[in-house]
């Protein structure tokens, strides 16, 4: 079958109508806000008053990254992550990294679960 141009219509097309709406529109100004959101509750920024003291407190205590021993750490890393339980405030579930190395734990979960650096939730707190 040869191709060129598109075929030649015998009669023009139909000119059609354009949809109409069955239903108005309601407005929507009872969604209107008159302060905007807090981005966090009372309790919330409580707890980030503690952390931010606890993240000074390690970072000048664990000057280097505690997984490649090279780099300067800037990031307090929960092995045990916040989503699978973990308490932010708790000395003992963080770990000092660097950022290179933090992105790698969490762009490689898998890998990072075998080496320590996550820990899944169905196990134990230690």
């Amino acid at each position: 079958m040869k191709r060129g141009n598109p075929l030649a219509r015998r009669t023009p097309l139909k000119q059609g109508k354009p949809p109409e709406r069955k239903t108005p529109l309601k407005s929507a100004s009872n969604l209107e806000r008159r302060a905007p959101l807090k981005p966090r509750s009372k309790k919330q920024e409580a707890k980030y008053r503690v952390r931010r003291v606890l993240v000074a407190e390690l970072l000048a205590e664990r000057p280097v990254c505690e997984r490649c021993h090279a780099a300067r750490s800037t990031d307090v890393h929960e092995p045990r992550m916040r989503s699978r339980g973990a308490d932010i405030n708790d000395p003992d579930q963080c770990v000092c990294l660097c950022r290179d190395c933090h992105r790698w734990v969490h762009d490689h979960p898998a890998a990072a679960t075998a080496e320590g650096w996550l820990i899944p939730s169905w196990e134990a707190a230690s």
